[in-house]
């Protein structure tokens, strides 16, 4: 009977590690999103000759310095790449623990398969 209930316990964490791994899958796709449309607004800023440029702050435009606005962006793209890398890294080590999972849910059937024997 401790098999079994080992097994649900497996299983319980095997969802889990789903549900996290569906979790950093959309926060990973925002951030991509938002990497983008940075890039976006990097390559307007590229093609716009005036050096004032306006920034929406809330509910306000504020006008800036098109060079310091580059730079703030480059940053901030600069932090969500980081981002990305560091989820990635999280997939990948949920994957290896989902995959350790499958092999033990393997273990599972295998023994059960022999026991009816």
């Amino acid at each position: 009977m401790t098999a079994n209930k080992n097994m649900q316990e497996d299983i319980i964490k095997f969802q889990q590690l789903q549900q996290q791994l569906q979790a950093l899958m959309v926060q990973k796709q925002t951030i991509q999103s938002q990497i983008s449309e940075i890039e976006n607004a990097l390559t307007e800023l590229d093609t716009y000759k005036d050096d004032k440029v306006f920034e929406v702050i809330g509910n306000v435009m504020i006008k800036k310095d098109k060079n310091n606005i580059i730079l703030s962006l480059k940053d901030k793209k600069e932090l969500l790449n980081l981002r990305v890398s560091t989820i990635d890294k999280q997939i990948e080590k949920l994957n290896e623990n989902s995959k350790k999972l499958q092999e033990k849910f393997s273990t599972y059937v295998d023994t059960n398969d022999k026991n009816k024997v």
